[in-house]
């Protein structure tokens, strides 16, 4: 089936708002998970912080699938493995099935139904005049979720349960986003995966030793810290002194900001500028983790602050995943994110658990929250000067194809 390359924009864009169920699910039932189970922040964070752990190390791994296989496969098989998870946790006990099902299954399939993977497939379709916007439209997936879900989602906790939202979450990954995917997902570059011509692992050895993929991975680990946010927005909104109900709605708030910064951000790379239009995401974060740390604010200014300071998230990621892509090339892209993503997820599963460990510890969350944006400030810092990786790493050779005579016309032979 031939689509254009808006069809599978728009098909991968719809696939990943559903598969963006992952994390921003943790952020409305960890409290009732909590009350259940009777747990400690910490202990209830901690399926969360294996999730992310999972997700890292297995980013590379279905990267690497997706490069020398295409991502259609890999997208599918991360979809499935995303709603078993989810099933096996609306159906989990105790904490170590909630950390299986949640922690190892949906943190894993992340790496293969992702935004991650999804900015992978769309780069291969737009060139560099548009990946930057192109790119842009998929991660709004990810803040469209709590936009458009996260009131549903609440009304289904307060009324039936956290478990039932976990299941309805598993069955619209079988019976909506596995058939969308089943269609949209198409690389364009059918003839080369199917050529057998594959980068070796140590091709990627030249980028880990360059000043500038360095700076991108140091702060994609700050960008990961602040993911923090992910799992405690509703957690945050009850320690400012508001309710649960507020806390839900600054779920669609963010989603909102985030879809807008997201496509500003991605509008703005490809014309002023990759680097310098993530330095200013990483700067507009920082200041406003720094404003939510110092204020206690009434019901909209928390609403401002979390359009500010946390709706620039998916701007950050949009912009990094360009250069990244732009970087390794189609051939060693899967991977190069892959690996970028280990950085990513170990900061993301630090930073929740951080922040639960700094609230047990304070009873608030601001102390966290201002070393959250002194860190996003320095990332700021250190991406506002970087380097054009891409015109400078050549991609790996083609394997060599042996020149076999072709055998002579059976009347030609003496």
């Amino acid at each position: 089936m031939q689509l254009s390359r808006k069809a599978v924009l728009a098909l991968t864009t719809s696939v990943l708002v559903l598969t963006s169920a992952s994390f921003t699910n943790f952020s409305l039932l960890l409290h009732p998970i909590e009350v259940d189970f009777g747990w400690a922040r910490a202990t209830a964070t901690l399926p969360y912080m294996v999730a992310m752990v999972t997700w890292g190390i297995s980013s590379p791994f279905f990267g690497k699938l997706a490069d020398d296989h295409g991502v259609r496969p890999v997208m599918l098989s991360g979809i499935v493995i995303m709603a078993t998870g989810f099933l096996g946790m609306g159906l989990s006990q105790n904490l170590w099935q909630l950390t299986l099902s949640f922690g190892v299954l949906v943190g894993a399939s992340v790496g293969a139904a992702g935004i991650g993977m999804g900015a992978l497939l769309v780069s291969k379709h737009f060139d560099a005049r548009n990946r930057g916007w192109a790119v842009s439209v998929v991660q709004t997936a990810s803040p469209l979720y709590p936009l458009l879900f996260a009131p549903l989602l609440f009304l289904l906790i307060k009324v039936f349960g956290w478990r039932s939202a976990a299941l309805v979450s598993s069955g619209l990954l079988w019976f909506v986003a596995l058939p969308i995917a089943w269609v949209g997902a198409r690389d364009p570059d059918t003839a080369r995966l199917g050529s057998r011509h594959r980068a070796p692992w140590s091709a990627v050895l030249p980028f880990l030793r360059n000043r500038s993929m360095l700076a991108l991975c140091v702060a994609r680990f700050s960008c990961g810290l602040a993911f923090f946010y992910t799992a405690h927005m509703v957690t945050l909104a009850m320690n400012k002194g508001l309710d649960a109900a507020v806390g839900t709605a600054a779920l669609s708030v963010y989603g909102a900001a985030a879809v807008a910064w997201s496509l500003l951000f991605g509008w703005l790379a490809d014309r002023h500028g990759r680097a310098h239009m993530l330095a200013l995401s990483y700067a507009v974060r920082g200041l406003g983790s720094l404003a939510m740390a110092s204020v206690v604010p009434n019901e909209l200014l928390f609403f401002v602050l979390v359009a500010v300071g946390i709706g620039p998230t998916f701007g950050t990621i949009a912009v990094q995943n360009v250069l990244f892509y732009e970087a390794a090339g189609p051939r060693l892209a899967g991977l190069i994110l892959g690996l970028s993503f280990i950085i990513h997820q170990l900061g993301s599963a630090l930073g929740p658990q951080l922040g639960s460990i700094v609230y047990d510890q304070t009873n608030t969350y601001d102390g966290y929250l201002f070393a959250i944006g002194v860190v996003l400030l320095a990332s700021a810092v250190i991406t506002f000067n970087i380097k054009d990786i891409g015109s400078r790493m050549p991609e790996p050779a083609e394997p060599a194809v042996s020149a076999t005579p072709a055998p002579a016309p059976a009347g030609a032979r003496g």
